[in-house]
């Protein structure tokens, strides 16, 4: 997988959140509709849910990825979560995940669901 630029990240947040609207964004390197999205939330320091999240494109393969503080309140989907750490990791090293998440999205299971717990947020 190949980084996007500094630029192109930039260009990629312009647009709404994707929490707030989760559907294939325009590419600004190559310009498709195919920039996906997909998060999941592992435990970070004690008490400080976190999330890991994949931005890529599924046409050039470019992608980035990032870790930050799982936002209080926040729900999501995951088909994934019954896969342990080091299945995750496994299929990361083995180049697979992107191949999977892009079944996902193509059976319909991505992109994901948001939500916020009223209770907590």
């Amino acid at each position: 997988m190949i980084s996007y630029t500094p630029a192109e990240i930039q260009e990629l947040l312009k647009g709404p959140r994707f929490l707030d609207l989760p559907t294939e964004r325009e590419c600004p390197a190559c310009g498709n509709v195919s920039v996906r999205t997909y998060m999941y939330e592992f435990e970070g320091a004690p008490g400080r849910p976190s999330i890991i999240s994949y931005t890529w494109c599924a046409s050039c393969r470019r992608g980035s990825g990032a870790t930050g503080t799982r936002p209080r309140g926040l729900t999501f989907t995951d088909p994934l979560e019954s896969m342990s750490r080091a299945e995750r990791l496994e299929l990361s090293r083995s180049g697979g995940l992107f191949e999977l998440l892009d079944r996902l999205w193509d059976e319909g299971k991505l992109p994901q669901k948001f939500g916020r717990d009223a209770a907590q947020a």
